[in-house]
């Protein structure tokens, strides 16, 4: 099921960023989400979970991107902080949003400074600002729905999705 919901995430990731501008309100960060949503799947298996965050990042550089290795290194990062936030907090409905909103922040933030730093490309801080606000509304909806996608599997399958 992990892999089902990372691909889909990823071509899902694709085809909207395809049919939406870059300047609209609904920028998507639906792999960055799934890592986030199907971390309790992993059982805490924290190397095969970043195994997986370091895998779809390559992928998503070699699919989506020109900038080698950028999206592999924010992927893994992005992942180690969600094994950190997932330490201390349990992901529920209540916590989901809050947590969906720090991790595509952080995100946002941690792809900016590597591309700054590696100087692929200079930016303002007017681009950090308008790719942060611009990324939240979509990847909460989202978020959410696949989380309860998810949820109803595993009840029906009568295997535990949160601790």
């Amino acid at each position: 099921m992990i892999v089902a919901v990372l691909l889909i995430s990823f071509i899902l990731e694709g085809i909207i960023s395809n049919v939406i501008p870059l300047d609209s309100l609904f920028i998507p960060m639906f792999s960055v989400v799934a890592l986030l949503v199907t971390y309790p799947l992993f059982n805490d298996n924290k190397i095969k979970f970043l195994i997986y965050s370091g895998s779809l990042g390559l992928l998503y550089d070699l699919t989506y991107t020109t900038t080698p290795f950028i999206n592999t290194f924010a992927f893994l990062i992005t992942a180690l902080i969600i094994t950190l936030i997932c330490k201390f907090i349990t992901l529920n409905k209540l916590n989901l949003i809050l947590i969906v909103i720090f991790t595509v922040l952080f995100h946002e933030t941690v792809t900016y400074l590597l591309l700054c730093l590696f100087r692929y490309r200079i930016f303002n801080d007017m681009t950090l600002i308008t790719g942060l606000y611009s990324s939240i509304i979509s990847n909460v909806i989202y978020s959410y729905i696949v989380y309860i996608i998810i949820e109803k599997i595993c009840k029906k399958h009568k295997r535990k999705y949160v601790k």
